[in-house]
């Protein structure tokens, strides 16, 4: 008993270790545009550098409105399509492909259209 209870202890000091250094890894925001003068829905996929997986997000964006978003640098987004999608729900992935955007210091507080 007293090793189980040892061993969830160094455990969950293993994650907030883990959590502290992924909470300091310095973020950019960003904002995306639909400059149509239609509503349109966008599927957004992320490949985040350290990350084994993606972040995928889908959203319905009014006429002329702006989302804001905040990733880490290096961040490869997409705004997919639906073979994208497909792809990516197939459990692919689709970071060989090139991005709409890679996300860089540079990026900071700019507004991208599309």
């Amino acid at each position: 008993m007293k090793n189980i209870l040892l061993a969830i202890f160094f455990l969950t000091c293993l994650t907030m270790i883990s959590n502290a250094q992924n909470s300091s890894v310095p973020t950019i925001k960003i904002k995306l545009k639909n400059s149509s003068l239609l509503p349109r829905k966008v599927t957004i996929i992320t490949y985040q550098p350290g990350e084994t997986g993606n972040g995928t997000e889908q959203v319905t964006m009014m006429p002329k409105s702006e989302k804001s978003l905040t990733y880490r640098e290096g961040t490869k987004l997409y705004l997919a399509d639906a073979k994208q999608v497909d792809v990516v729900m197939s459990g692919k992935r689709i970071d060989e492909q090139r991005p709409f955007l890679i996300v860089s210091k540079k990026d900071a507080g700019k507004t991208f259209s599309f």
